[in-house]
C-alpha cells in the first residue's frame, strides 16, 4: 500500500455474520487514518477520526484498497487531508462514516456506496410496493392486476402474489448487490448483479404462484414476474432521474458543489468542518466550509 491510498478491511455488523468494509487512508508508514465509532456496539453514539497502525486497522482481516471513485488529489494531498482531521469528533454510520471520510479525503466529496446500496434498495422496495398497490386500486372491483408479458400475453395476478414477489425480489437483490460490492466489484457491476437476482426471484415467485395451471402457465407466470420487476426498475430509474434533475445534478452525477448524487448532501455540525486544531479541515486544495464536509474546488 502507498501513501494516500484508500484501504479497506472486512468487519462484521455487531451480533451478526454480515460483513461490510471499513475504510481508511494509508499514510505509507505503517499507519492509517480512519473514522470510527467510539463503541462498535453503539455505532450511533458518536466517534472520531483516529490514527492507528495498519495492524490495528486490519484487526486480523485482509487489507484491500479501492480506487472508485477516482481520486481528485495527489497522494500527498490525500494524506494531508486525512491527517488534518485526526482527533476530530463526529461519526454516524448513515451520513459520516468511515467510507464518507475516506472518499472525501480523496475526492473532496463524501459518499458511501455501502449506504447507497442500503438506502437505494429500501427506496426501491417502497416504490415498487407503492406501484403494485396503486395498480390494484386502479382496477377497482377487479381482484387481479393485468400484467402484459414480453410475448404479448396478459396475465392477471393478485396482491397475494405481486406483493410477496416484489418484497422477496428486492430482498434478494439487496443481498446480491451487497455481496458483489463486498467482493470488490465496481458499483455498476454490483448494481447489475442485484438487478439480475431481483429479476430472477420475481419471475420464480410468480411462476410458483401459477403452477396450478401447469407448465405453460408457469412459463407465462415467470414472464409476468419478469415484467413486473422490469417495470418497477424503470419506474425507480425514472424517479431517480427526476430527483437528480430537480437537484440540478448533471448526467455525470456530480453537481457543481462536488457532492455526488449517490452520496449524502452536506449538513451542518459534522466532524469534517474543522481540523483538530480548529482550523480548516482540508490541507492543500480544499477550503473550509459549513457542512458535512468542505466542498472540493
Amino acid at each position: 500500500m502507498a501513501r494516500g491510498d484508500r484501504i479497506t478491511a472486512e468487519r462484521t455488523f455487531a451480533g451478526t455474520s454480515v460483513t461490510y468494509t471499513h475504510h481508511g487512508i494509508d499514510l505509507g508508514d505503517g499507519t492509517v487514518v480512519h473514522a470510527r465509532p467510539d463503541d462498535p456496539e453503539r455505532i450511533f453514539e458518536g466517534g472520531r477520526v483516529c490514527l492507528a497502525t495498519r495492524g490495528e486497522f486490519a484487526s486480523g482481516s485482509r487489507v484491500g484498497f479501492v480506487t472508485d471513485p477516482p481520486a481528485r488529489f495527489s497522494s500527498d494531498e490525500v494524506a494531508a487531508r486525512a491527517l488534518s482531521m485526526v482527533g476530530r469528533d463526529g461519526y454516524c454510520p448513515v451520513v459520516e462514516n468511515c467510507e464518507h471520510f475516506a472518499t472525501w479525503c480523496a475526492t473532496g466529496a463524501p459518499s458511501s456506496h455501502q449506504v447507497g446500496i442500503l438506502l437505494g434498495r429500501a427506496a426501491g422496495a417502497a416504490e415498487r410496493v407503492a406501484a403494485v398497490v396503486a395498480a390494484r386500486m386502479a382496477v377497482g372491483a377487479a381482484e387481479r392486476v393485468a400484467v402484459r408479458t414480453a410475448l404479448g400475453t396478459t396475465v392477471r395476478l393478485g396482491l397475494r402474489t405481486l406483493l410477496p414477489a416484489t418484497i422477496a425480489a428486492e430482498g434478494v437483490a439487496l443481498v446480491a448487490e451487497w455481496t458483489a460490492h463486498q467482493a470488490g466489484r465496481p458499483a455498476a457491476q454490483s448494481r447489475a448483479a442485484g438487478e439480475s437476482a431481483g429479476l430472477a426471484t420475481s419471475a420464480a415467485v410468480c411462476a410458483v404462484a401459477t403452477a396450478a395451471g401447469g407448465p405453460a402457465a408457469m412459463v407465462t407466470g415467470a414472464l409476468a414476474g419478469a415484467a413486473v420487476w422490469l417495470g418497477g426498475s424503470a419506474a425507480v430509474g425514472m424517479a431517480e432521474w427526476v430527483r437528480r434533475r430537480s437537484d440540478g445534478v448533471p448526467a455525470d452525477g456530480v453537481p457543481a458543489d462536488g457532492v455526488p448524487a449517490d452520496g449524502v448532501p452536506a449538513e451542518k455540525g459534522s466532524f469534517a468542518g474543522q481540523s483538530k486544531a480548529g482550523g480548516t479541515a482540508a490541507a492543500g486544495p480544499a477550503a473550509a466550509a459549513d457542512g458535512l464536509f468542505p466542498s472540493a474546488p
